[in-house]
């Protein structure tokens, strides 16, 4: 196959990927991410720290998919933003990067504060505190925004393709930072969190001979947070290795001094896989969560009920008014 059509090939590729796929998972995701978001925020579970922290990653996912997504799929009849303007190259690099990260570390935090709620030590309980959540959902959140901002200095266009080209310095501590703060930190600390979680309540089964119905409902749920836990740890590995990979293949590109068009177009389809199995992440989490959690569950239901029967107290009260 010739170097054109190679090239050819491959941005015909991306772009059926992109008209086919890339909708379906946009509708899925941001539908999810919406009930996501009701649900969390439904007084039962406002309460909770750990719900705090699975709101706020669902707007992290819901931005991702917008920013992410809806880039591609404006580039099918138009002219790709991406690779046209240099500022929306940057800006679109640096919220698709903060959102994919903080959406992730707030799910790696659901995960240390319901080991914290489980514990037997006080101290660490009082750590699994919706006003504490808050106060950490910040920090993290300016946080990200300064580690993240190397996107807007170095980002640059090069033959289609926008990111770090040719800044080698740059692409080995973008690759580092995303490599630790994507492809580690969050999965460890989940299995680590996991493992902890079942441990005590293994210690709290034991140190109870007689529950009480209030212990036996806080069982219940710490039995289902630890099924969201492992299901989502499972669909973190999954979803992230293929970005892992491709940050290495860019990292040793950026290497490869006078990179051909056959070249450039090769990674900028790599790039393009790693991007789209990493919304996998967010638009599934509304549908494990709906599986593997039967207070979600109830919740849901319950958001249908709601608005159902205000729906008809609404109408009672208008054909009323009307006479």
């Amino acid at each position: 196959m010739s170097s054109s059509n190679l090239i050819d090939t491959l941005n015909r590729l991306q772009k059926q990927l992109t008209l086919y796929i890339c909708p379906i998972w946009l509708v899925f995701g941001t539908v999810g991410c919406l009930f996501n978001l009701l649900i969390f925020s439904r007084p039962k579970l406002r309460k909770s720290s750990c719900c705090i922290y699975f709101f706020a990653a669902s707007v992290g996912h819901l931005l991702t998919l917008s920013v992410g997504l809806g880039t591609l799929l404006y580039s099918l009849n138009h002219s790709d933003p991406q690779i046209q303007t240099i500022i929306f190259c940057k800006i679109r690099g640096y919220l698709f990067q903060i959102s994919i990260i903080l959406s992730r570390w707030f799910i790696t935090l659901a995960c240390i504060d319901r080991y914290a709620s489980t514990s037997l030590n006080i101290r660490l309980r009082n750590f699994a505190k919706p006003k504490i959540a808050y106060r950490i959902i910040s920090l993290i959140t300016c946080f990200w925004l300064i580690i993240c901002i190397h996107r807007l200095i170095f980002y640059e266009i090069k033959e289609n393709l926008c990111g770090i080209v040719n800044n080698i310095i740059a692409s080995y501590y973008h690759t580092a930072y995303v490599v630790f703060a994507v492809g580690l930190f969050p999965p460890i600390t989940m299995f680590i969190s996991a493992y902890l979680i079942r441990r005590n309540l293994s210690l709290r089964q034991q140190r109870r001979i007689n529950l009480v119905q209030n212990d036996l409902q806080q069982n219940s749920l710490d039995q289902q947070v630890l099924r969201m836990l492992f299901m989502q740890i499972i669909c973190y590995i999954i979803f992230t290795l293929p970005q892992m990979g491709n940050l290495i293949f860019s990292t040793i590109s950026i290497t490869i001094p006078n990179r051909s068009n056959e070249h450039l177009t090769i990674e900028r389809f790599v790039v393009f896989l790693g991007e789209i199995m990493l919304y996998l992440f967010g638009v599934t989490t509304f549908y494990l969560y709906t599986l593997t959690s039967q207070t979600f569950r109830s919740e849901f239901i319950k958001l249908f009920y709601f608005y159902h029967h205000r729906q008809n107290r609404i109408i009672p009260s208008t054909l009323e008014v009307q006479q």
